[in-house]
């Protein structure tokens, strides 16, 4: 089983309350909520053949009502839990295998480790062999069953009331991890919050922007020293490499403008040819935050995907205890 890192700083109980800082709002703002299926390799008893059927049965459940998502880049989840009520052999002939199992749903939030809500539905099948009966008792469950949009609606509430309630804790998370130096995260967490939620909202778009301020500044340190170390051995187009990624609202973009600069001084000295690089420039008719907020959703997809992959392989043994 595969061993990875939670984020300590958002794990915590919650006690839902009343909403203090917006109401719930219509069923369209709660749907801006997304969940992601998923069948974790601790949910024991669960034939291989069948897991893609489960997981694709979970993500339909979520599409018909209006929370589907895709990819690993989201923080709530449908995970199932399987419970094998009975076995059985047919006497017909030629023999058969019957099983009745119960399926419990869950709605959660992996990062916190906090369940949403839950709901069991019972299933039999009948096939040649158990795992074929297993994946027919699947296949007979009724994604667009009334059981099914109340478990997410109120997965969606809960959602919801815990950013309204625990906003605070969220902001603290992520401030948290950004003094760690662990920005992609950090912004991770502040960008998984829904539009619906307006003021943790707001106030979680403003942090980001801190946040990816302070990341963009150390990362431009970091690219204008391997920038200064690939010119002192000459190597210009490792020097390209890293001050192409330096953006405007680095802190060390002028002194990086300056290096180019030197390079192409230094070339026209020596009768070379002359670098014809640029330096990233902003268009003045884009506005500056909304491009600094775009960068930071793409430094955390590009984590969520890439830098952090085994983070997303999520530890689940706060839920299938044994």
């Amino acid at each position: 089983m595969k061993k990875i890192l939670l984020i300590a700083a958002i794990a915590l109980g919650v006690t839902y309350s009343s909403l203090s800082q917006n109401s719930l709002g219509k069923t369209d703002d709660l749907g801006r909520v997304a969940l992601a299926a998923v069948v974790p390799d601790q949910a024991e008893g669960i034939p291989q053949s069948a897991r893609a059927m489960l997981q694709n049965k979970m993500q339909q459940i979520a599409v018909q009502n209006g929370l589907g998502a895709t990819g690993v880049s989201s923080r709530f989840f449908i995970v199932p839990m399987v419970n094998v009520v009975s076995r059985d052999i047919t006497p017909s002939a030629p023999p058969m295998h019957s099983l009745n199992v119960d399926v419990t749903f869950y709605v959660v939030d992996a990062v916190g480790q906090l369940i949403f809500s839950q709901t069991t539905i019972s299933a039999k099948g009948v096939g040649q062999s158990e795992d074929k009966a297993y994946m027919q008792a699947l296949k007979n469950i009724n994604v667009k069953s009334g059981q099914f949009r109340g478990f997410i609606e109120q997965g969606k509430e809960k959602i919801i009331e815990f950013y309204n309630s625990k906003c605070d804790v969220v902001l603290k998370g992520a401030q948290s991890l950004a003094g760690q130096k662990k920005y992609e995260e950090a912004m991770f967490i502040l960008l998984s919050v829904p539009d619906v939620c307006l003021e943790c909202f707001d106030k979680s778009m403003n942090l980001s922007v801190d946040i990816y301020k302070e990341y963009a500044d150390y990362k431009c340190g970091e690219l204008l020293a391997a920038a200064k170390a690939a010119y002192a051995s000459m190597d210009v187009p490792k020097v390209e490499e890293n001050v192409s990624k330096i953006t405007p609202d680095m802190a060390c973009y002028a002194e990086a403008a300056a290096l180019v600069d030197e390079i192409k001084q230094k070339q026209l000295a020596d009768g070379a040819n002359v670098w014809d690089f640029k330096m990233k420039v902003y268009d003045d008719s884009v506005e500056k935050e909304k491009l600094i907020i775009n960068s930071a959703k793409d430094v955390a997809a590009a984590w969520a995907h890439w830098g952090a992959a085994p983070y997303f392989n999520w530890n689940w043994d706060w839920l299938y205890k044994k």
